[in-house]
């Protein structure tokens, strides 16, 4: 497993400068890196890549504000500032949705985004967001849709009847945009990506599930940090763990809560399939985060076959190279531990149709089938493209 060691120095800069609080260990990291002659421009883009500007400007700026250059300085200071403005803007329309859906007897379980920056990171500019993300039951998803355009939002899909019938079959989230403010919404009827074949999501019916949480003075439902760890855990994967920032939100996290169930979560993560999943996270934020993990959990990672992945994913958190279509669908099918997974795995990612696919025809029921060979054509269309 390649080690922080290992990396740039401007890399271990932006790792030791990507969590909520330093210890003295971290604080004296950052001198003695600062003092080194850094790749500035480098060491910004990869922040911006990562969604960790924020962050990095924050800890420079108290450790070794001396030692940024002040053009760039200048720049991460208004970056920062700029999304403090937004991420208000957008906590603002988070609890006047909550608050129009409510009124009209849905509930909607908003996490992510502002949530887990006021929540975890304690601070609503520490994290940049592109949208803000609800859960809502399947049965209430078109009254939610019908209620949200007529407050003004613009959905993304324009889809016909059976076209949404398709689509809620196929897929999980509806998107939205603010017209007036821009803001962009995701409506999902499933916590789990389209790649992690579930027939239900039984352990979400619970009540420990969903937990009401205070943010800034407001009360809303949301999911329980503890579970919260491993729904990221998947959408990390499901994004071919490609982003520091999610590692980091699941590094806070876990740092978050007190008494983690690990055995429960395993547990939970096995009957779904995706421990291999779950483990490849924690083996990443014990070697990046160093993140403390409990021995049987540490004895379980060391004994599970996933350096060699972990080792290529860090890699290439810390490079620009994109996997092409077919090696996607390879490093997914790999993800899981089960052939039967392995192989439900190629075939979602060949024939699901995608919103794309579903939005291109409107079917009847009878002919829906036909999605997807529509989306084998587009499969193959992408392989040579290379998109």
């Amino acid at each position: 497993m390649v080690g922080i060691c290992d990396l740039k120095p401007e890399d271990q800069l932006l790792l030791n400068c990507s969590l909520t609080l330093l210890s003295g260990e971290n604080i004296k990291r950052i001198k003695q890196l600062t003092n080194q002659d850094l790749d500035w421009n480098y060491l910004i883009d990869l922040a911006y890549k990562h969604r960790l500007s924020p962050l990095l400007y924050w800890h420079l700026n108290r450790s070794s504000p001396e030692a940024i250059p002040s053009n760039l300085k200048l720049e991460l200071k208004e970056h920062f500032h700029k999304n403090v403005q937004k991420n208000l803007m957008m906590f603002k329309e988070l609890l006047e949705v909550v608050d129009i859906l409510q009124k009209q007897g849905v509930v909607p379980i908003p996490y992510k985004g502002p949530v887990l920056a006021i929540l975890i990171y304690k601070n609503l500019g520490f994290r940049i967001f592109g949208d803000l993300d609800f859960y809502v039951p399947i049965e209430d998803v078109p009254r939610t849709r019908d209620i949200l355009v007529n407050e003004g939002y613009e959905p993304w899909e324009k889809l016909t009847s059976a076209q949404e019938k398709s689509f809620y079959k196929f897929q999980r989230e509806y998107h939205f945009i603010n017209k007036l403010t821009g803001i962009n919404l995701e409506i999902k009827w499933k916590f789990l990506s389209t790649l992690i074949p579930t027939s239900n999501e039984p352990v979400f019916q619970e009540n420990e599930f969903f937990k009401e949480v205070n943010l800034d003075q407001f009360k809303v439902k949301t999911i329980s940090p503890e579970y919260l760890i491993l729904i990221l855990s998947i959408h990390n994967a499901s994004h071919a763990y490609s982003s520091l920032y999610r590692f980091s939100d699941i590094s806070e996290l876990i740092k978050y809560c007190s008494n983690i169930k690990w055995e429960y979560l395993l547990k939970i993560a096995d009957d779904w399939g995706v421990k291999r999943i779950f483990l490849i996270n924690l083996k990443i934020l014990r070697e990046l985060f160093q993140i403390q993990l409990p021995g049987d959990v540490l004895e379980l990672i060391n004994n599970s076959n996933v350096d060699e992945v972990s080792k290529d994913i860090v890699k290439r958190l810390f490079t620009s190279k994109p996997r092409g279509v077919l090696e996607k669908v390879v490093f997914h099918s790999n993800l899981r531990e089960k052939r039967k997974d392995k192989l439900k795995t190629i075939l979602i990612m060949i024939f699901l149709p995608t919103p794309g696919v579903i939005e291109s025809v409107s079917l009847p029921w009878a002919l829906e089938p036909l999605y997807y060979i529509l989306r084998v054509f587009q499969m193959v269309k992408n392989v040579f493209t290379n998109q």
